[in-house]
């Protein structure tokens, strides 16, 4: 057994499956039994002990663990006192607890299947044992204390190395006979292995029988096969000059066909160079014809927008001009009127009338001396002298009859 070794982790499965048992065996009207077996224990856990001091529990499932003793630390085997089945089976138990008496009220122990080197001498005070299974450990001999176990019914130690069994085993009466059954297995054992014996010798015999008879018929197979070789030989001889033939020929085909390809290709590649030709020519005229129109629409936007820029400002000095003129009549009317009305408000001197009709009607000294003359009226920017109208004429007239009627 190693000093130092790691403890296996219980799976959580394996974890779950515990805390199940330990709270069913907890739950008011359980049995008596603690069964905490397949849980992958590396050792029994303090809470085991004391459910089992505390319930009074009698039966104790530990099987199919990993357990390599039956006492973790801080525990007494005190605890079980109670216990009278104990199941250990399945584990790797190398030895069991030296006080292992104190389990007085216990009454099938099965350690099956463990490590056991040997069992303790305080085995002899579990007065009350009955059955006691040590199948498939290393044991090599039992205590002389085995002879203690007065009812001791059931005693199973086949699977281990013991040679002898102690003398005081004899005393037992409560035992029952299990040796009549080991000699007879022993007996047919042995009487299988002369059959094997007898067997293998017959298989041997025929054998031998049969490696006569195969060196008799050696030479003529080795005949047969030396024949059928040598037909194999031409066969393959005149196989291969048909091959070489039609490998021959079939090279002349494939060279002929690479050949025919090749031109296939150099024409190919020909026409795609003559393609990409023209469809490069194609792309550069497509590439002027888009060019060309993108300069056409721009012309002509460059000349509509001319043409627009022109009228534009065609019409604005057309419309800065008629205002001018508006302007320029209005002023002249409203002088006019001015005139007018001052001529006929005011009296005529007779010496300065004449023949022509009143004096001329001075303007402000704001106006231009061009704008004096009233016969005068503007067509455009320049002004233009005009003939009296018909009615300047008329009042004309009417001044000078006044002025003649006045004398």
């Amino acid at each position: 057994m190693p000093l130092f070794f790691r403890k296996r982790k219980p799976s959580e499965e394996a974890r779950k499956r515990l805390e199940y048992q330990m709270c069913l065996a907890k739950e008011a009207g359980a049995d008596d039994i603690l069964d905490i077996s397949k849980c992958e224990l590396s050792e029994i856990p303090f809470g085991a002990f004391a459910t089992c001091k505390v319930l009074q529990k009698k039966v104790l499932i530990v099987h199919t663990n990993h357990l390599t003793s039956l006492l973790p630390k801080s525990c007494s085997l005190l605890s079980l006192a109670t216990i009278k089945v104990l199941d250990l089976h399945d584990n790797q138990l190398t030895a069991l607890p030296d006080d292992l008496g104190q389990l007085t009220a216990l009454q099938v122990l099965n350690v099956e299947r463990n490590q056991l080197m040997q069992l303790p001498r305080s085995i002899g005070n579990l007065t009350q044992l009955q059955t006691l299974n040590v199948k498939d450990n290393k044991l090599k001999e039992l205590p002389d204390t085995v002879g203690e176990l007065r009812s001791l019914r059931t005693l199973n130690i086949s699977g281990n190395e013991i040679q002898r069994l102690p003398q005081m085993l004899a005393h037992v009466r409560t035992l029952e006979n299990r040796f009549s059954d080991y000699e007879k297995r022993k007996e047919q054992k042995m009487l299988e292995k002369l059959e094997f014996e007898r067997r293998l010798e017959l298989g041997q015999r025929e054998h031998t029988q049969l490696l006569q008879q195969s060196s008799s018929q050696k030479d003529e197979i080795l005949q047969t096969v030396k024949e059928e070789q040598s037909r194999l030989e031409q066969g393959l001889s005149e196989h291969q000059r048909h091959l070489n033939a039609e490998r021959q020929r079939l090279q002349e085909q494939l060279k002929q066909t690479e050949q025919n390809i090749s031109s296939r290709i150099q024409k190919l590649l020909q026409d795609n160079q003559r393609q990409k030709k023209s469809s490069e020519i194609l792309k550069s005229l497509e590439n002027e014809r888009i060019r060309m129109e993108q300069l056409m629409s721009i012309t002509q936007e460059e000349t509509e927008s001319l043409r627009r820029r022109d009228v534009a400002s065609a019409m604005q000095q057309m419309l800065t001009e008629s205002c001018k003129n508006r302007l320029i009549q209005m002023a002249y009317e409203s002088q006019r009127q001015n005139l007018v009305q001052q001529a006929c408000s005011r009296p005529w001197d007779s010496d300065r009338l004449s023949v022509c009709g009143p004096p001329r009607a001075r303007l402000p000294a704001a106006w231009p001396k061009w704008m004096n003359d009233s016969s005068r009226f503007c067509r455009g920017s320049k002004w233009i002298r005009t003939k009296p109208s018909a009615r300047s004429c008329r009042r004309a007239r009417c001044r000078r009859l006044r002025s003649r009627h006045s004398r």
